[in-house]
């Protein structure tokens, strides 16, 4: 999550630096130069994998220019030698400043509420960071439940829809299975002070007609 909240343009590591301090208290510096770590290792790695893709590329549509230097009609591969000096002059530059190191330097997007669409602000710069744009786009693009928290802790408050619940029939018949057997035990009990009638059941969100058991 740290990660998602450093890739989002709105918040990036000013995010964890108002936050890191009310929930680890002096330990968030430590924790600070953990996540920073975290994504300087993801940066490494997928750039390993980009330089890999496009090698195999160059490879593949790479066509020699050839010109005639000197009068003894040396053939020279210019374009090669020239990409070549291009990438050592990228390399020596990488080190001075990285491609999270840009990103992060650059001011934060003001957080104005309402929809924001990150995966398309990364589509649009991509450009200026191919690489941070790889990471965003396979870590935030990760599909989550649109069931909330509290509905996996609580059978009372009807928290499940007939809309968001992704329950198998069988899942259902054993919960209805459950429910009965929970009632029959507090029905038994002398010391049982609950109100039965009053128990929610996250079944009543379902219409059990239209399952098919």
């Amino acid at each position: 999550m740290a990660v998602g909240a450093v890739l989002d343009p709105r918040y990036k590591l000013c995010f964890l630096e108002f936050f890191y301090p009310i929930i680890y208290g002096q330990q968030h510096g430590s924790e600070m130069s953990k996540v920073k770590i975290i994504c300087e290792d993801l940066v490494k790695e997928y750039e390993i994998k980009m330089k890999g893709k496009e090698s195999v590329f160059s490879s593949q549509s790479h066509t020699p220019n050839l010109i005639d230097v000197g009068v003894d009609g040396v053939n020279i591969d210019w374009r090669a030698k020239y990409q070549s000096f291009v990438s050592e002059q990228n390399i020596a530059t990488a080190h001075c400043r990285s491609e999270l190191d840009i990103y992060l330097e650059d001011g934060v997007l003001p957080d104005q509420g309402g929809e924001f669409d990150i995966l398309a602000w990364w589509k649009v710069n991509g450009i200026k960071y191919p690489t941070l744009q790889g990471i965003a786009r396979d870590l935030l693009a990760i599909p989550i439940s649109t069931v909330a928290s509290e509905s996996s802790f609580s059978t009372g408050g009807r928290i499940l829809t007939p809309h968001r619940s992704r329950l198998r029939p069988e899942t259902v018949e054993a919960l209805m299975c459950l429910q009965d057997w929970q009632r029959c035990d507090m029905k038994g009990s002398s010391n049982a002070k609950l109100d039965i009638i009053g128990c929610g059941t996250i079944l009543e969100d379902f219409d059990v007609s239209n399952i098919k058991l």
